[in-house]
């Protein structure tokens, strides 16, 4: 029995090997795919994704009771209490800010603000992100549970009721600023959810369409498969979600929870806790507000201001009155000087627009409030004119410092014995880490603000400034690099680093430790004994004070023995706000509180250095893509900065995973960064090295140029784009050098097989360009000529404008026949098929004849330009196209084939007529240049058998272990059946470009093709008349050698092609024009049969006495009306013919 299990367990083993062995092939194969693309599965090299990284952050394994281990039972509870508490919050708004906030704000964000969802896209897209709802109801719940326990707790330690019911009865004087700032953090949370939702309208609304689908789908739950109780679980979900968003989270906490209105109406009575909520927000406020916009401000700075801004507006609901005097001073220079704030995601915050939606209707009339609405909008320009000069002052500076930062950052830092060197190093490495980080956040806080200020205000950019918030940008990425490239070294030094700063605190707090059991030793020496024995069993001579701060100095030490993780860090905050309110000793706590809040740092660095140096606020401002990288590419000195300004642009694709956003809106912002990469950087280096080439080639072979030396003379140094390492995306590796190789073997292929008398020239380029800028580029093949029955197609699609009203397209056998009149004199016509295409790719490659596809397509674009300025050259001042003597059907004469117009409409006919026919011949050629490429195909692969079991060579070939080349050769083999195999695809290829050609149309504001379906009758009269007439000409003597040969199948094709595209093939057949005529036709022939006996009537060369297509025909003379029948028969027969080749056209065009 053990011997069977261990042969499952060994069995198992092997296959999780070979599975990984499999795995590790694939990957490795994906080396020799595409260059210009990476599979996803291999990955791509980013900062924020390295293969390997280590996160170090210290953390605490033990809880509150554990750590707070003291014998003075009374500090001990007051301190674990206000700690459990404020932890709890500082946890609950970390995970806000992390997994909360950015994925609210891009709820249902959509890649354009013009996309419309699908009927029940809404739905699908909130039940999608329920558990983030769900998450936000228990988060928030939580949040206010123990904020109102915190917010009791303070009620209880202010409260004006007798001292001796005071938790500590030692505290002279209580400052509990620790325990103000995690409440007023917690209440900003709420502020921060109020206005997301104010900014994302589709959180409210989706709800709403998600609950009306609920409400149906109750009604019969059974037709759903949906168990009942899981419904009404659901529904309960929903109808708590719905309460919770509309009331506002804010105003919902503060006059609709039960618990706080309670707590609210005692607080409203502790006039000292409310007091010392106004100081913590004045003193706050004004210190902060004081090293604003300076080197002095810290990291956390404008954070804070939101929770004084939140603790405020919770003053004015708990208190119900206006403000005290010194309190809305500063509060208005505060408005001033920082009236906005940004958040996660690049949210904006406009601290005016929150106070304005979260006051009491009773404060709207506060003078300050009053005044700061008065002038909102001057003081958004003020400060934006603020933040330019700070940039004009501080910009040079900042440059210098980072330079310098850099520098001295990544010196290596030998390891010495000396201990006073080491600590001297650490002390050291410790203040660059600081100074790194608050740098990277004083330009993020200043690039952020003005891309978005100026947005907002529609201020435009100089192009100084915008030029150096690139480099701003860049700085930024280039210290999150360096930190990256320094990472391990600071780990390595971390704990030290730590135990340095927690050593500083500790050396602090053993010389207050020392002067109180000095004091306690002057008591009484046997108070002394028993006191250091057991403290709570010390004498009443004992000083209570004594002993409280003593306690609290012990807890403070035994919080710094620890690793220095945020518990233990936000303990002793709040234990030396224990110290501060005893009073008993004169320790140095704002000094500490430095301390730790540098420790706070570089404790959790990696986490500050993401996020100083997160760009995910681009993502708002994709604009600046073409003007950054364009302004790059012309700087060959910044050339470096482009792999920087793409890791910057890639954090939005970074914001929008987080965020769950639909897989089209990522995909599409992936397209705008690559495109932007290739049509600012690629595409015009392409272009300026391809006109450099060109400039030195011509230099020797055009007579009157200046002779340049082609090693030392140029445009500019370009080479420099070329030595560059790949660029970098999440998604894909961009190799600038082989995209120019590309680029250039394309074009220079291109010219030599449509100019094969240029080879020598391109020649000269391709060395040229090996020699300058050290590309490998592909031998230039000199193309042949197939002289199959004397055509060869590359003489045809070189000038494909000729070609196009040289030859006619015959629909019914897929030719194209020389016209006579264009055969020079020679005796035989040309003729250009199928199979003549198929011997010119066997003789020239697949590639010359694409080239040749892609001339035609431009040919057609441009005749389509043409028509429409024919158009507008003959209507635009007569207006409507119904006022044109096109309509008046009657002027015309079907014997003679002229129609009676002035001259001017004849020769406006003949143009539109000509222009339509080479674009029928132009679709032709393109038909047959298709069917030419899938001959060519069919042919090569006819001996190639492959059974229904086998999918693919390529599969079989690595199965038995062939080589490489093999490999390949299978590769190739698959894709030539596979696409001899796809018949749909080249049946529906016609319709392809023709959709595309339309959507072209359609955008093109200049092209206008308005009303052309009214002159296609008069065109077609027309082509009747002329196929009739020239078919009676073949028959007569001394006839015009021009007219021998009749097809005019281009015309039909045209038509259908240009009614399609245009987008008239409805009103063309709300017409009935062929109808009506093929009606006409067979009444005006019975109305001659039945009267062929009749009096003969004078007869009129041209039926013009006929008017076939508005009178009757009794007018017609006996003598003629045999040879009139006859030739109405003609007329029918051939507007049926014009009938079934439009009809056909058109299937082709659907």
């Amino acid at each position: 029995m053990a011997s069977a299990e261990l042969d499952e367990q060994q069995e198992k083993l092997r296959r999780v090997v070979d599975n990984w062995r499999c795995r590790s092939h694939d990957l490795l194969k994906t080396l020799h795919k595409d260059p210009f693309q990476i599979s996803p599965v291999f990955g791509t090299f980013s900062l924020n994704s390295a293969p390997v990284r280590v996160h170090a952050q210290p953390l605490e394994h033990s809880d509150i009771l554990t750590l707070i281990g003291t014998d003075n039972v009374l500090v001990s509870k007051f301190v674990t209490v206000l700690s459990y508490d404020c932890i709890e919050i500082s946890r609950l708004t970390q995970y806000a800010r992390r997994n909360i906030y950015r994925q609210m704000f891009l709820f249902g964000h959509g890649s354009s603000s013009q996309e419309i969802l699908l009927e029940g896209e809404p739905q699908k897209a909130f039940g999608q992100s329920l558990s983030l709802f769900m998450e936000l109801s228990k988060t928030t719940s939580r949040m206010s549970e123990v904020m109102c326990n915190l917010l009791q707790q303070l009620d209880s330690i202010y409260s004006l009721k007798d001292k001796n019911d005071i938790l500590c009865k030692s505290f002279k004087k209580v400052i509990l600023t620790s325990a103000f700032s995690s409440f007023a953090d917690g209440l900003a949370m709420f502020l921060v959810l109020d206005e997301i939702l104010a900014q994302n309208g589709r959180i409210k609304s989706y709800l709403s369409l998600y609950a009306r689908m609920l409400n149906k789908v109750k009604l019969d739950p059974n037709d759903f498969d949906i168990a009942f109780g899981d419904l009404d679980c659901l529904d309960q979900v929903i109808i708590r979600l719905e309460k919770l968003l509309d009331a506002g989270f804010f105003r919902r906490l503060l006059l609709e929870e039960l618990s706080w209105v309670d707590t609210l109406q005692k607080v409203r009575q502790n006039r000292k806790l409310l007091d010392a909520c106004s100081s913590f927000i004045h003193d706050g406020l004004q210190e902060i507000l004081s090293r604003l916009d300076t080197w002095k401000e810290s990291l956390l700075d404008r954070r804070k201001i939101l929770h004084h801004v939140a603790l405020f507006l919770f003053g004015t609901y708990a208190s119900g009155e206006m403000p005290e005097k010194r309190l809305g001073k500063v509060i208005g220079e505060m408005l001033k000087l920082v009236p906005v704030i940004y958040s996660e995601g690049g949210l904006r915050l406009m601290l005016l627009d929150l106070l304005r939606n979260q006051f009491p209707p009773s404060m709207c009339l506060w003078p300050t409030f009053k005044d700061a609405v008065r002038d909102c909008d001057a003081m958004k320009k003020n400060y934006l004119a603020h933040l330019n000069e700070m940039h004009s002052r501080d910009w040079q500076k900042m440059k210098d410092a980072l330079a310098y930062w850099v520098v001295s950052f990544q010196s290596t830092i030998h390891p010495v014995e000396d201990l006073s060197r080491v600590e001297a190093c650490l002390q050291l490495h410790f203040k660059q880490i600081i100074q790194g980080i608050l740098v990277a956040s004083r330009m993020q806080m200043m690039a952020i603000s003005m891309l978005d200020l100026h947005t907002l205000l529609e201020v435009p950019i100089r192009r100084e400034r915008l030029k150096s918030l690139c480099h701003m940008v860049v700085l930024m990425k280039v210290m999150k690099k360096t930190f990256h490239d320094k990472e391990l070294d600071i780990i390595k030094s971390l704990p030290h680093i730590i135990n340095l700063i927690q050593s500083d605190i500790e050396n602090t707090l053993l010389m207050a430790k020392d002067e109180l059991l000095s004091e306690v030793a002057k008591e009484s020496q046997a108070s002394k004994r028993r006191f250091l024995s057991s403290l709570p069993f010390g004498g009443k001579d004992v000083d209570s004070r004594l002993t409280d701060s003593l306690s609290a100095i012990l807890i403070s030490l035994q919080m710094l023995r620890g690793g220095g993780s945020s518990n233990r860090q936000l303990i002793l905050s709040i234990v030396l706000d224990v110290l501060q309110s005893i009073g008993h000793l004169d320790v140095n706590c704002s000094r500490i509180k430095k301390l730790l809040y540098k420790l706070e740092i570089v404790a959790d660095f990696q986490s500050m250095v993401e996020e100083v140096t997160n760009c995910d606020f681009l993502y708002w401002r994709k604009e600046m893509m073409t003007s950054w990288f364009s302004m790059v590419y012309m700087d060959a000195n910044k050339f470096s900065w482009l792999q920087y300004l793409l890791d910057a642009f890639s954090d939005g694709l970074w914001l929008l995973k987080v965020c769950c956003v639909g897989k089209f809106t990522i995909h599409s912002h992936e397209e705008e960064l690559e495109n932007a990469v290739k049509n600012e950087i690629i595409t015009p280096l392409c272009r300026d090295i391809e006109t450099d080439l060109r400039l030195h080639v011509h230099s020797n072979h055009l007579k009157g140029s200046v002779h340049v030396n082609p090693r030392k003379t140029g445009v500019r140094n370009l080479s420099w784009y070329l030595h560059m390492e790949p660029l970098w995306l999440p998604f894909k590796c961009i190799n600038i050098k082989l995209h120019v190789e590309s680029y250039l073997n394309s074009t220079f292929y291109n010219h030599t097989a449509m100019s094969s008398y240029d080879w020598k020239i391109y020649s000269e380029m391709r060395q040229l360009a090996e020699l300058k800028y050290g590309l490998t580029l592909d031998d230039i093949p000199l193309t042949g000529h197939c002289l199959n029955y004397g055509v060869d197609v590359m003489e045809i699609v070189r000038n494909v404008e000729q070609f196009a009203t040289s030859y006619s397209y015959n629909m019914t056998n897929q030719v194209l026949i020389e016209k006579v009149s264009s055969c020079q004199g020679r005796k035989a016509l040309r003729v250009v098929g199928v199979e003549h295409v198929a011997l010119s790719i066997a003789t020239h490659g697949l590639g010359t004849i694409y080239t040749a596809i892609d001339s035609v397509l431009k040919l057609l674009t441009e005749k389509i330009i043409d028509l429409s300025k024919l158009l507008q050259d003959n209507f635009g001042n007569e207006g409507e196209t119904r006022g044109n003597p096109f309509l008046r059907g009657e002027k015309h004469d079907l014997f003679t084939g002229k129609l009676f117009f002035g001259v001017q409409e004849l020769n406006f006919l003949d143009k539109l007529r000509g222009i339509i026919n080479e674009m029928g011949n132009i679709l032709g050629l393109l038909r047959i240049l298709r069917a030419g490429g899938s001959r060519h195909l069919c042919s090569i692969s006819r001996f190639i058998y492959r059974d229904r079991n086998i999918r693919s060579f390529k599969e079989n070939s690595q199965k038995l272990g062939f080589t490489d080349e093999t490999i390949t050769a299978g590769r190739i083999l698959d894709v030539v059946v596979e696409d001899k195999c796809q018949a749909k695809e080249h049946v529906y290829f016609s319709s392809s470009f023709t959709s595309i050609i339309s959507k072209e149309v359609k955008g093109g504001e200049d092209l206008k093709f308005e009303d052309l379906f009214l002159i296609i009758p008069a065109l077609i009269i027309g082509l009747i008349d002329s196929r009739v007439n020239s078919k009676e000409n073949m028959l007569r003597r001394g006839r015009e050698v021009g007219n021998q040969i009749i097809i005019d199948d281009g015309f039909v094709m045209g038509t259908a092609f240009i009614l399609k595209v245009t987008a008239q093939e409805k009103p063309f057949d709300g017409l009935d024009w062929i109808t009506s005529v093929k009606k006409r036709l067979e009444e005006a022939l019975r109305s001659l049969e039945e009267r062929i006996d009749a009096e003969q009537r004078k007869a009129n060369r041209g039926l013009s006495a006929l008017k076939l297509w508005g009178k009757d025909a009794s007018s017609v003379s006996s003598t003629e009306t045999q040879k009139v029948i006859d030739k109405l028969k003609k007329y029918q027969k051939e507007v049926e013919l014009f009938y079934y080749g439009l009809n056909i056209s058109r299937t082709i065009m659907s």
